[in-house]
């Protein structure tokens, strides 16, 4: 009797031993796994930083730049409409209150890295070419700010896409101050302050305007153009 009781004795101890070793391996073995895994993929890989946000420009030698993706310089609308193709690029004309007509890019909703927001993209084309296209709209809507939207063509509204990009405004969905600004953008290299008390800091080798409400009552607009065409952004704010 007793060496029958040691030897069921040992049964139990090595089925509860074989039990252990099994949890351990099961506990153990996808971190193994996953060590060993991770150990062939370069760590750049494994936090590879967002791209496209608002404060990444690449200001080239030609007086170009990219940002958001697009080419400032020498690209078109119609990349801009490829760039975010779940969204649609709406096209029109906008004439102002002196009758002169500005070629305009409409995207609802984009995401810029983890930023979100409205984009108004800038068409370049003659004078004598948007009045041809003013002609054959087929659609004219008054808006709120005096201005008017025309709808082009068919055919115009093809050769729109094909119009350069000349300049984008950016409307991020979250407000932020200027001091987060600069954190973004770095030390402005210059600060004025129109008479409605809207903030603009100028970044002329960015090519960027930042407006911001000093209240907090209304969002930034972040405006863009080549580094080379910066006077047409600086001019306005001059007068």
């Amino acid at each position: 009797m007793p060496s029958s009781k040691l030897g069921t004795g040992r049964i139990v101890a090595l089925l509860l031993l074989g039990t252990l070793t099994f949890l351990v391996i099961a506990l153990v073995a996808p971190w193994i796994w996953q060590t060993f895994r991770s150990a062939g993929v370069p760590a750049a890989t494994a936090t590879a930083p967002l791209a496209g946000l608002p404060w990444q420009i690449e200001r080239r030698p030609d007086g170009s730049s990219l940002v958001f993706g697009l080419d400032l310089g020498h690209g078109t609308l119609q990349h801009a409409a490829r760039r975010w193709p779940d969204e649609t690029l709406q096209l029109a004309l906008v004439r102002d209150a002196q009758g002169g007509f500005t070629l305009e890019g409409y995207l609802e909703n984009i995401r810029a890295g983890f930023v979100q927001g409205k984009m108004v993209l800038t068409g370049a084309a003659d004078a004598a070419t948007l009045q041809s296209w003013a002609e054959r709209a087929t659609r004219r809507e008054p808006q709120p700010s005096g201005t008017w939207r025309l709808t082009l063509a068919s055919p115009d509204h093809a050769a729109a896409l094909a119009a350069p990009l000349a300049g984008l405004v950016f409307l991020p969905s979250a407000r932020f101050d200027e001091a987060t600004a600069v954190e973004r953008f770095g030390p402005a290299h210059e600060r004025l302050v129109t008479a409605d008390g809207t903030v603009h800091l100028l970044y002329p080798e960015q090519g960027v305007v930042i407006a911001l409400d000093p209240q907090g009552r209304a969002k930034p607009v972040l405006q863009y153009v080549a580094p080379s065409a910066f006077d047409r952004l600086r001019a306005p704010l001059k007068r």
